[in-house]
Formats: structure tokens, C-alpha cells, sequence
């Protein structure tokens, strides 16, 4: 474990997100030799296994993400050395179940997106990467994308607070 990174996780849930973090991700292992072990973790509601049905593994859903795994590896990581995984964990239990596998591979890296949710979803929803932040034993790296809308609005509050002071520089100069 350490520098240059050899063994690099990317658990993905195949959103925009986690697309722009195996980007990353592939950067990364081109720079250093390194191999990718994509990972999805197939979450269960614990509502299911309560009420009889078998939560002991939806074959065909494991199938299903093997196969947009293996998809990802053939489009995105051509010429990348990559390896797919999946586990089926309850949903309270998908950081518990990275941390495991990252510390069953001896990853050198993690490489997740984070949504940024925060307040109200954040607390009915949490965090699976400030969980693995908080609790990995090797470097992870979080990666935050937005969609281009939310940089434009950002864009255009400074301009607003620009205009805004703009006045009180003038006043401050024809009271001398």
C-alpha cells in the first residue's frame, strides 16, 4: 500500500457520478501501471427479508451488473488492466461492504463520487463516501461533479456582488 498506486477500487452505482470517477480512476491507473477493480455493490432493502423474500441474492440482478460492469471495462477502460467485482449487502451495509473488499485487496486507492447531498437527505440517506472516507484504512479520493447548469448560477453571484459593491467604492470616494 502506498505510492505509486498499483491496486485501485472504483465502486460505481452506474450514475453521471460514478461515470466521472472511473474516468478519474483510469487516469490515475494509466499514470502508474496500475490495476482497476470495479465494484457495485447490489444494495437490499431490509424491508424484504422481513417480510419472506429471499434476500440471499437476486441472481439475475448480480447477473445484470456483472454484465454493465463488464460493459464499462469493454467501452471505458480499453487498454486498462481491470478486474470487475459485485457483493450484495443491505443497503445500511454498502460502506461496511467496500471497506471489506478494500481491505480484502489491499487497495492502495479508492476512487468514489460523492453526490453532495446534504440536510434532510443526507440525513434519511447518508453518505456511503463519508462513511468510507471516515473508516478506510488506505487514501481515498472523492470526487464531486456537477451538472453545467449549477456552475453558470455559481458564475453569476459573484458578477451580482461585484455590481453591488461597485456603488459603495463611489460613494466612499465623493464623500473625500
Amino acid at each position: 500500500m502506498g505510492y505509486p498506486y498499483k491496486i485501485i477500487l472504483c465502486p460505481v452505482d452506474f450514475d453521471d457520478n460514478s461515470m466521472a470517477a472511473l474516468a478519474q480512476a483510469r487516469r490515475l491507473a494509466i499514470d502508474m501501471g496500475a490495476t482497476i477493480h470495479l465494484l457495485h455493490v447490489l444494495p437490499i432493502l431490509p424491508m424484504l427479508a422481513d417480510h419472506g423474500v429471499n434476500v440471499g441474492g437476486d441472481e439475475a440482478a448480480e447477473k445484470q451488473a456483472q454484465s454493465q460492469l463488464k460493459d464499462l471495462v469493454r467501452r471505458r477502460l480499453t487498454r486498462t488492466p481491470a478486474e470487475i467485482h459485485t457483493h450484495i449487502a443491505f443497503v445500511s451495509e454498502v460502506p461496511k461492504a467496500i471497506l471489506a473488499f478494500a481491505r480484502d485487496l489491499n487497495a492502495d486507492l479508492i476512487v468514489m463520487a460523492t453526490h453532495g447531498r446534504t440536510g434532510v437527505k443526507h440525513l434519511f440517506f447518508g453518505s456511503v463516501t463519508e462513511a468510507v472516507v471516515r473508516n478506510a484504512v488506505c487514501p481515498v479520493l472523492t470526487l464531486r461533479f456537477t451538472s453545467e447548469a449549477e456552475p453558470k448560477r455559481e458564475a453569476a453571484k459573484p458578477a451580482t456582488a461585484a455590481k453591488a459593491t461597485a456603488p459603495s467604492k463611489k460613494k466612499a470616494g465623493a464623500s473625500r
